[in-house]
């Protein structure tokens, strides 16, 4: 139960932030610098002449090659955390599944076992998206970009928790059929809603979801 009120902060804790911290715009205008920073990089000067402008290409593509990891396990390293945003899939759909089916089995009385292996599917799912979103977010504990912090923090609690509601379906048959079980997999879905969103901020910014 600890584990499932910690969760249950942090999901809280997140919706107030992205609600009402100023580091929201600030986290937006941070995209458009990067992505303007890395035009002005790439765009021609006026006036330039051709042989300039290919020399100016060929030095930013030098720049990019440079900031890609030069070692064979750092570019593994790199290469596998990216597979991040794919991996995440599993745990967002297996959980509110397991969560679905279980409210609708306890209603019929029916037995639980097909859950059962979906919430240990789910959580060694969350475990593995977790260790990905390390490798490809770097292991730092603390993020200039708050959203990102939160995202790393909430995503970690899930990984946790969903490492934790494995072992318990996988120790104890009977917990699936359990009042805390439904409980523990509500949390966890609520969480999962804010930490999607917040990934989809990352990638496309403060506003995605503006209609």
């Amino acid at each position: 139960m600890v584990l499932i009120r910690t969760l249950a902060i942090l999901a809280l804790f997140a919706l107030i932030a992205v609600g009402f911290s100023p580091n929201a715009e600030a986290h937006k205008n941070h995209q458009q610098e990067k992505v303007e920073e890395n035009e002005t990089a790439a765009a021609p000067a006026p006036g330039m002449t051709p042989g300039a402008m290919h020399e100016r290409m060929e030095e930013h593509m030098e720049d990019m090659e440079e900031a890609r990891p030069q070692t064979f396990s750092a570019r593994l390293m790199s290469w596998v955390g990216r597979t991040h945003p794919f991996a995440v899939h599993f745990p967002i759909a297996l959980f509110p599944v397991s969560l679905i089916a279980l409210i609708l089995a306890r209603r019929r009385g029916e037995a639980v076992e097909l859950i059962r292996a979906l919430i240990i599917v789910a959580g060694g799912a969350a475990v593995i998206a977790g260790a990905l979103g390390w490798l490809t977010g770097g292991f730092v504990l603390v993020d200039r970009d708050a959203i990102q912090l939160w995202h790393r923090w909430i995503g970690t609690g899930l990984a946790v928790t969903g490492g934790a509601l494995a072992l318990w379906a996988w120790r104890r048959r009977d917990a699936v059929n359990s009042t805390g079980m439904v409980v523990a997999l509500s949390l966890v879905t609520l969480a999962l809603l804010v930490q999607g969103w917040l990934g989809a901020a990352l990638v496309h910014g403060m506003d995605h979801m503006n209609f």
